[in-house]
C-alpha cells in the first residue's frame, strides 16, 4: 500500500470508529464529572482547584471533592484533564467569539457530559488508529488489521466505557497503545525507543495502576535497548518530576491519596474478585468479551515459540499482575460501571494477543481455520452485541441501582437470570 492509500485508511479508521462512539446515546460522566472543570481552570487560572464552581459543587454535594487549605479539588488524577486542555481551549475560543463569553460560565452551572463523550471519543478513535499500527507490524494483510481494529473499538469496554465519559480508561489506553507501538517501531529504528518514555510515563499521571506495565515494560527496554535506556528515562523523568512537584505544591507531599498502596490493602473476599473479575455475569471480562477467550489461545501460539518474544512475554505479565491488583480492590466490580470496567486499560495489549490468532487464517483455507474462523466471528458478534447495549441503552446503566444498589448488595453480581446487559 503506497503512503497515500494507507493515511486514508488510518483516516477511515479514525472517522469511523470516532463517529460509531459518538453517536452512541448513553453518557456515563460519574467520577469524570470534574474533568472538564480542571481543565478549564487549568487555562482560566493556571491551577487544578475548583473553588471558582463552588455553587455546582455544592449541588453535586461535592461528589469526589477533598478540600486542602482551603482549595477543592477533584480527587481523581489530573492527567485526563490535560490532555482535555487543547479541547478545551478550542471551545473557550468558540464560545467567545459565537457566544460573547466564556465557557468557563457555562460550566458553573453544569457537568458538559456531552463535550465529555466527545473527547473520549476522540480518544478511542486515536488508539483505535494505534491498535491497526501494531497491528500491521505483525500483519500483512489490511483486512486482518481492521479485524483487530473492529473487535478494540466494537466488542470490548472501548465502545461501553473508555468512550462514555471522560474517565480515566480512555487516555490510560491511549498511551499504553503509543508505548508499545514506539517499542514495536524500535525493532527497526532503536533510538526511537527514548520516546517510549513519554507516554509510558504520563499513563501513570493518568492512572495509578500503570505503574505495573511502566515497571515491566522499563525493565524490557533496560534489557533490549541499554544504549539507549538513558535517554528513555530522561523523557521519563521529564513527565514524573513536573508530576512531583505538582503533588507538592497541592498535596504537600509527592502522591495524592489516591496513589496510595493502602487503597489495595486486600479483602475477604479476594477469590471471589479473581473470579468475579473474569466470570461474573455483570462483571465477567469472559463475559461480556468473550472474543478476548481467543486471547488464551493467542498466548499459546505466542509461548510455542522456542524463544518466546520479550514483548510478549512482558504484556502477558503486565496482563496477570493487573488481573491480581484490581482484584485486590475492595469494589472490585468498579461501581455504578457497566461490565469489566476495570480491566479496559489493559484492552490493547489483549489486542496484541489476538494477532496471532487472526494470523493464523491463510489461504487455502483448511478445516481448522474455518472452524477458528467461524469461532471468532461468532464471539466477537455477541461482543458486540454486549457492547453496543452498554452504549446505546441507558437501562444498562440503571441496572447498577434498580431494583438494589449493587455497591451494597454484591450478591447481584452472581445473578445470572438478571445480567446487566439485557436490562
Amino acid at each position: 500500500m503506497n503512503r497515500a492509500r494507507r493515511r486514508a485508511l488510518l483516516l477511515m479508521i479514525l472517522l469511523v470508529v470516532f463517529l460509531g462512539h459518538v453517536f452512541s446515546k448513553v453518557r456515563t460522566p460519574y467520577d469524570s464529572r470534574w474533568s472538564i472543570h480542571t481543565a478549564m481552570s487549568i487555562i482560566a487560572e493556571g491551577n487544578t482547584d475548583l473553588n471558582e464552581y463552588e455553587q455546582l459543587l455544592a449541588d453535586e454535594k461535592y461528589y469526589q471533592i477533598e478540600e486542602i487549605v482551603g482549595r477543592k479539588y477533584a480527587v481523581y488524577p489530573v492527567g485526563p484533564s490535560l490532555l482535555a486542555v487543547p479541547f478545551v481551549a478550542v471551545k473557550e475560543v468558540y464560545y467567545r467569539l459565537v457566544h460573547g463569553y466564556s465557557f468557563q460560565k457555562r460550566l458553573e452551572h453544569r457537568i458538559p457530559s456531552k463535550f465529555e463523550k466527545f473527547i473520549a471519543s476522540v480518544i478511542v478513535a486515536l488508539t483505535a488508529v494505534l491498535i491497526y499500527l501494531i497491528a500491521e507490524r505483525r500483519l500483512v494483510s489490511v483486512g486482518k488489521g481492521l479485524v483487530i481494529v473492529f473487535v478494540f473499538a466494537f466488542c470490548t469496554s472501548a465502545w461501553s466505557t473508555a468512550s462514555r465519559a471522560l474517565w480515566q480508561h480512555g487516555p490510560s489506553m491511549l498511551m499504553l497503545s503509543a508505548t508499545l507501538y514506539l517499542i514495536l517501531l524500535a525493532e527497526e529504528r532503536p533510538k526511537v525507543i527514548q520516546f517510549a518514555g513519554l507516554p509510558l510515563a504520563f499513563s501513570y499521571v493518568i492512572r495509578p495502576t500503570n505503574i505495573i506495565p511502566i515497571v515491566v515494560l522499563s525493565l524490557l527496554i533496560l534489557l533490549r535497548h541499554r544504549r539507549h535506556f538513558l535517554r528513555f528515562f530522561t523523557w521519563s523523568s521529564s513527565i514524573f518530576i513536573p508530576f512531583v512537584v505538582f503533588n507538592f505544591v497541592v498535596y504537600g507531599k509527592p502522591l495524592s491519596w489516591y496513589y496510595m498502596p493502602v487503597r489495595l490493602r486486600g479483602h475477604a473476599h479476594f477469590f471471589e474478585a479473581l473470579a468475579g473479575t473474569l466470570v461474573s455475569p455483570s462483571r465477567g471480562l469472559f463475559v461480556f468479551s468473550p472474543v478476548l477467550i481467543l486471547v488464551i489461545l493467542g498466548v499459546l501460539f505466542r509461548l510455542k515459540r522456542k524463544r518466546p518474544d520479550g514483548v510478549d512475554v512482558s504484556l502477558l505479565v503486565i496482563l496477570v499482575l493487573h488481573w491480581v491488583v484490581i482484584s485486590f480492590s475492595m469494589a472490585w466490580w468498579g461501581g455504578h460501571s457497566f461490565g469489566p470496567r476495570y480491566f479496559c486499560d489493559m484492552v490493547p495489549f489483549f489486542m496484541w494477543f489476538l494477532i496471532p490468532v487472526v494470523e493464523k487464517f491463510r489461504r487455502p483455507v483448511t478445516g481448522r481455520g474455518i472452524v477458528l474462523a467461524a469461532t471468532l466471528t461468532c464471539l466477537a458478534a455477541f461482543s458486540f452485541f454486549v457492547h453496543f447495549r452498554g452504549a446505546t441503552h441507558r437501562p444498562c446503566m440503571t441496572w447498577n441501582i434498580q431494583p438494589t444498589d449493587i455497591n451494597k448488595d454484591r450478591d447481584r453480581l452472581w445473578d445470572w437470570s438478571d445480567m446487566q446487559f439485557l436490562r
